[in-house]
């Protein structure tokens, strides 16, 4: 038999379930609590972390600071100062070479004259009719009968021509423009052919004509050319070839050689060139004088019209070469006559044996002595293209010969050589002969091309630049290590140490930098001359630069490579 287990048949009462519910939801509240205070604490815990590093990133960027500008700031050592002060600042074309003697005599032994002994030898001193060399009189003797037999034929020649004659003027020949008139009354018709390849030049179309590189015109287009002095004319394009169109104007009024300007039809300057005469006619002669130009340029001829009259046409050209020819043959009859009577080949001037022939070498030797008369030497520098238009003649140099001493000595430009040679300008300078000089010694010259004087002067180290112009730093503080005070100026002429601020400083103003070895460079090695104070005259030396008053933007864009400054030179 199964017991019916007890049963708890009590009912609870409403105010228990009523405590049960507070009692969760009072469980609940603490929980929640809790996790809240958790959340607060982890994000507090992230909070004095990020704290903590970012203290130690701002120890560590500021250690690292201190380190670089500890490394690589200038320290105040290193910073200079320099006062802005007036002077004279010059540039210089500058080069060597080798010296050589000027208006040396070479001593030739005429034709069919046999010399047996040379007297003299390199170095030697000789004055004026001192005896040279030896020669064999049979040989003389025969040589002057040979050249008397010369000069008879030469007779009989200018006999036979001397019925020849010019016309006493010259006409065109052609309708045409005059556009260039060489000859002058009082010239020789000889050398202004030889000096200029005519006497005048005629335009036998009607047109001057340009060349210019543009990819933008076609044939037949009508362009607008601007002439130098502003007066416009009509323009043609006569043709194109590749990028080069040839434009076509009137001859009438536009001059050979000179500039101008293209526009095209919307007013736009498309390019510049120099005109030319489109179809030209060389007016030439060959002999007599000139004795009166009858025209002038830009007049217009016709085939009759006289150009020029001429005096001294009684002779011809060929007469004139027979009278020369004859004149040579004496002159050399002459010096025949001198050796027979001293003996042998004399001194023509006085000076120094500069080089003398050696018998032993052979047979036909004709130049057997040079004479040098010790008064000037040359030398002869290499010129570089953006530097030769601004050589003149008879500019100074100055010369060092470093073998010899250590003074400057003074020199003239006495050539200058613009064909460009084997890609290269030569300039020649000369200068008194001095003691001790001697052909083949190197010399150093310094020529000023230009100079400012009384301009406001900086160290080349203090200025800086970008690729929008040039700085300067006219504070310092020691303290940061850091430059301030940074004031925009204009460069003018620059040398290796010094350069001209033309504006943006006033004398006395001070300027902070540190010394770099690198600014030269930007200027390609060139710019050396000289600097001073007042009248001060420098001690020239380097390349030149003629910045036409403005500083090129030399080497690479950005700040200049020198002098210090916030956040690293420049």
């Amino acid at each position: 038999m199964f017991k019916k287990l007890p049963q708890n048949t009590e009912k609870q009462a409403p105010g228990g379930m009523m405590e049960l519910n507070v009692r969760d939801e009072a469980l609940f509240e603490a929980l929640g609590k809790s996790k809240k205070a958790k959340k607060r604490k982890v994000i507090l815990t992230i909070l004095i972390a990020a704290a903590i590093l970012i203290a130690a990133l701002v120890i560590g960027v500021s250690f690292l600071r201190r380190q670089v500008r500890e490394r690589f700031a200038p320290s105040a050592g290193d910073v200079l100062s320099a006062g802005a002060e007036r002077g004279t600042i010059s540039t210089v074309v500058s080069g060597s070479g080798m010296l050589t003697n000027v208006d040396t005599e070479v001593v030739s032994v005429p034709e069919g004259v046999e010399v047996t002994e040379i007297l003299v030898k390199f170095g030697d001193t000789v004055q004026e009719g001192d005896l040279l060399a030896v020669v064999d009189m049979a040989t003389v003797r025969t040589a002057m009968s040979d050249l008397q037999d010369e000069i008879d034929d030469l007779d009989d020649q200018i006999t036979d021509a001397e019925g020849d004659t010019v016309s006493s003027y010259i006409s065109a020949g052609v309708p045409g423009r005059i556009k260039l008139i060489y000859a002058e009354a009082g010239m020789l018709v000889e050398d202004v052919m030889v000096e200029s390849g005519a006497l005048a030049v005629i335009s036998l179309d009607g047109y001057m004509a340009l060349d210019v590189e543009i990819d933008a015109l076609e044939e037949g287009e009508l362009v607008t050319v601007i002439l130098s002095g502003g007066e416009e004319k009509e323009g043609t394009v006569e043709s194109v070839a590749g990028s080069k169109a040839t434009i076509l104007l009137t001859d009438n009024g536009p001059e050979y050689g000179e500039e101008v300007t293209l526009r095209d039809e919307a007013g736009a300057e498309i390019g510049t060139g120099t005109l030319y005469i489109h179809n030209p006619l060389m007016v030439t002669g060959y002999a007599g004088t000139i004795s009166a130009v009858r025209v002038s340029e830009n007049q217009q001829v016709y085939a009759y019209t006289t150009l020029f009259t001429l005096t001294d046409t009684s002779s011809s050209a060929s007469y004139d070469a027979l009278l020369r020819t004859r004149s040579e043959a004496e002159e050399t009859l002459l010096e025949l006559l001198r050796i027979q009577r001293y003996g042998g080949l004399t001194a023509p001037i006085s000076g120094s044996v500069y080089s003398a022939a050696d018998l032993d070498n052979g047979t036909g030797i004709t130049d057997i002595v040079t004479l040098s008369p010790d008064i000037s030497m040359s030398v002869t520098i290499s010129v570089d293209e953006s530097d030769i238009l601004s050589l003149e003649l008879d500019q100074q140099a100055d010369v060092t010969v470093s073998s010899v001493s250590d003074e400057t000595l003074t020199g003239i430009v006495t050539e200058i050589d613009k064909t460009a040679s084997d890609g290269t300008y030569t300039a020649v300078i000369t200068l008194d002969k001095v003691e001790g000089m001697l052909s083949g010694m190197t010399a150093s010259v310094d020529i000023r091309i230009e100079g400012v004087d009384d301009a406001i002067l900086i160290p080349v180290d203090a200025l800086h630049q970008t690729s929008t112009g040039y700085y300067v730093y006219t504070a310092y503080d020691e303290e940061t290590q850091e430059y301030g005070g940074k004031v925009d100026v204009v460069p003018g002429l620059s040398n290796s140490n010094y350069v001209e601020i033309k504006s943006g400083l006033n004398e006395g103003d001070t300027v902070y930098y540190t010394e770099s070895e690198s600014f030269t460079g930007m200027f390609g090695g060139r710019g050396f001359g000289n600097m001073g104070n007042g009248n001060s005259e420098g001690m020239p030396s380097g390349g030149m630069a003629d910045f036409g008053g403005d500083m090129p933007n030399g080497g690479k864009s950005g700040d200049m490579p020198n002098g210090g400054g916030p956040g690293g030179r420049g």
